[in-house]
């Protein structure tokens, strides 16, 4: 059935649902690039919970009916329970991946529900659309992922961390790769610092409560930890976007005398 007979706000709940399941793909796409084979787990269920979405949002569009409308919004809520934490990246503005897959998301979510709220009472009145409203709103929508895109890369350039050589000398070295510190367990002398690298495409950060410290890494950036005040000993560190201190990316750095 062509868009011209459609329910007014009915392409607008597709829209959203396509907005959805884009975000849904990147992720899923960044996360089978990234993630290794013993972390497989993890991409498999984005890439099911996509292909479901993409399939989904196929019959929405394809069905202008009450089912369809009221799948379109069963299938929203449950996008909303199983991905929420995706909204999250909406605070990690200078982390591209992140930023954007949680605006598109939030975005999709918002247009697909009030759309497919609209659409039911649209369907009752018998108005069709889509209405010169929905037209621009879809434009308008494009156009601020567009601007919020180029603002998060060009913040992410900007603010990217790199230490030179003499900085990075005498410091011992830590990975942050595939959501984990590589190595998870590694020991510095005593008044030694540690160089870290992110090299994942998301934002992390390294929080060590019982030295206070706690240090912010944007997708490529490096930085040199002064660990110089810490006494010999043990302590657990972990990243706080990621890991909720006990479970998740986390490791243990031995500090010897």
């Amino acid at each position: 059935m062509g868009d011209g007979k459609r329910a007014a706000n009915a392409t607008t709940q597709v829209f959203g649902l396509i907005l959805i399941s884009t975000a849904l793909l990147i992720l899923t796409i960044v996360s089978f690039v990234l993630l290794d084979s013993d972390d497989s787990e993890d991409a498999m269920f984005f890439g099911v919970v996509t292909a479901v979405a993409v399939v989904l949002t196929f019959v929405v569009w394809r069905f202008d009916t009450l089912w369809a409308r009221i799948l379109g919004l069963v299938t929203t809520l449950a996008a909303v329970v199983t991905m929420f934490w995706l909204a999250f990246g909406l605070f990690q503005v200078f982390s591209p991946i992140e930023f954007i897959v949680g605006l598109i998301f939030v975005l999709g979510v918002l247009l697909s529900l009030i759309g497919g709220i609209r659409a039911l009472i649209s369907a009752r009145r018998g108005d069709v659309g889509p209405t010169a409203g929905e037209t621009r709103l879809r434009t308008g929508t494009l156009g601020l992922i567009g601007v919020a895109a180029v603002i998060s890369i060009v913040g992410l350039l900007v603010t990217q961390s790199s230490v030179s050589e003499a900085e990075a000398a005498g410091t011992a070295a830590l990975e942050m790769v595939n959501f984990e510190f590589d190595p998870a367990t590694s020991s510095v002398s005593s008044g030694e610092n540690l160089l870290i690298s992110n090299s994942d495409a998301f934002a992390h950060d390294f929080t060590l409560d019982e030295l206070d410290i706690y240090v912010y890494f944007g997708p490529g950036s490096d930085a040199v930890v002064d660990l110089s005040s810490a006494g010999p000993g043990s302590y657990d560190y972990f990243c706080s976007l990621h890991s909720d201190g006990t479970e998740g990316m986390r490791g243990t750095i031995t500090i010897d005398s």
